[in-house]
């Protein structure tokens, strides 16, 4: 089963960005958009792994949750991965990240580690996967849009508690990945 841990966002908070796509929909045609049930804010992509392993991790992301209090997140910046002129996702998130969230992924890559799952080399970025490029986007044209919008998302004020983490089975299908929640471990 394909896997990966998020945190999950509370339902205003994804129809703030569900509004936030409809804009994109309009100058960006060419995406594969992320339903809105589907957003949550990424903290590891663990791929293919075995039942019995996820059953691990289960116990892996409730031990990590044990050492983490709830704490707020803002969502206040559009980016695209990895860049203007390669672009393949767009996203919603934050240039600075809570400290807490950076120790939060820090002891997940920790614990992930010490069971045989790689840790991620490219530096953390928190994000929301809005949608995803399917053909090449001009990237003066690219850039533009993002910058028209940035202003827009953080007037917004999209501001939520984290309160724990899930660990989601994702079944790639002939439409949208389904995802379906195994584990939430709440923080203490």
């Amino acid at each position: 089963m394909r896997t990966f841990t998020a945190i999950e966002l509370p339902a205003e908070i994804k129809i703030s960005l569900a509004k936030i796509q409809e804009k994109l929909k309009t100058s960006l045609p060419k995406i594969s958009w992320v339903k809105p049930e589907n957003l949550h804010l990424s903290l590891k992509f663990i791929g293919e792994v075995s039942a019995e392993q996820a059953d691990n991790f289960k116990q892996l992301i409730t031990g990590a949750a044990e050492t983490a209090a709830p704490f707020e997140l803002k969502i206040d910046s559009l980016g695209v991965f990895p860049d203007t002129s390669g672009a393949r996702i767009i996203w919603a998130g934050t240039d600075a990240p809570a400290p807490p969230l950076l120790q939060l992924v820090e002891e997940l890559e920790k614990r992930f580690a010490k069971s045989g799952i790689p840790r991620e080399h490219r530096p953390y970025r928190a994000h929301i996967t809005l949608g995803r490029i399917k053909q090449s986007i001009d990237r003066h044209t690219l850039e533009e849009i993002l910058d028209r919008l940035k202003p827009e998302i953080t007037g917004m004020q999209l501001k939520f508690k984290a309160a724990g983490i899930t660990l989601f089975e994702s079944v790639l299908g002939s439409g949208s990945p389904v995802y379906s929640s195994l584990k939430k471990a709440d923080f203490k």
